[in-house]
């Protein structure tokens, strides 16, 4: 696999701590960004594949409305809840 370059502006001090941590880790500055970018984007990922089967559940009524917001957080649930009523809602319209 050819890998690539990317660039990334950062904070002086957070750099620093980069610096610190990849010194005591004894790996590259790269390899430990490497390392965290690759774990984001999984549980992202991973997050995201989750919200779609809480979503799919309480659109089928299988999970309340607050049972969403524990999994996902209020803000996130409603968002949820209103794709679902529009969804909904313009399923009803379209069988007219």
């Amino acid at each position: 696999m050819h890998e690539k370059t990317l660039t990334v502006r950062i904070e002086p001090e957070w750099k620093e701590k980069i610096e610190k941590m990849a010194a005591e880790r004894i790996e590259t500055k790269s390899s430990l960004i490497r390392e965290a970018l690759i774990d984001f984007i999984r549980r992202e990922t991973e997050l995201k594949e989750i919200k779609k089967i809480v979503a799919k559940k309480f659109a089928m009524n299988k999970i309340s409305f607050e049972e969403l917001i524990e999994i996902v957080g209020y803000k996130e649930a409603r968002k949820i809840a209103f794709y679902v009523q529009t969804a909904k809602r313009s399923f009803v319209e379209g069988l007219r």
